[in-house]
């Protein structure tokens, strides 16, 4: 599969938060609750004008992977990350944490950090694979850290 990744647009909007809510809503089934996201009703203001590097890949025209790397100091955080229903088991979750990863290292950061959700056994699999070590967890959430 050709994937490209490049950075969020404006024009990006619609097509990345249907991603990530449509990966949130399956996730958490019954419990999903769209207003608890309302970061995602404007991700470039919310986050692209605020400094992070907010990335998404594209295949066909479509918008399948997305990803966000918060920055703080010497430290960066992956958050947003989702990859379409119809594209998982490819790789690209893997791909995608690699390009934050290498934006990272681009902006001298010291440290990438990343939570999931404890349940979500393909996530905290994911990040492990990448070399990311766990820092902690409860019944809920999973921390791991990368030093670069």
């Amino acid at each position: 599969m050709d994937v490209s990744f490049e950075r969020f647009r404006a024009t990006d909007q619609d097509a990345t938060r249907h991603l990530i809510l449509e990966g949130l809503r399956e996730r958490w089934g019954d419990d999903f609750d769209p207003p608890f996201n309302r970061d995602l009703d404007d991700i470039q203001s919310t986050y692209v004008d605020a400094g992070p590097v907010a990335l998404i890949g594209r295949s066909d025209d479509k918008i399948i992977v997305s990803g966000i790397l918060l920055v703080d100091g010497r430290t960066g955080e992956i958050v947003r990350m989702s990859v379409d229903a119809s594209h998982r088991r490819m790789g690209l979750a893997r791909l995608m944490v690699a390009e934050l990863i290498e934006t990272a290292r681009q902006l001298s950061l010291e440290t990438v950090k990343v939570a999931t959700d404890t349940p979500w056994h393909s996530a905290v699999a994911l990040y492990r694979s990448c070399g990311f070590t766990e820092t902690g967890h409860d019944e809920t959430d999973t921390h791991f850290a990368l030093q670069l």
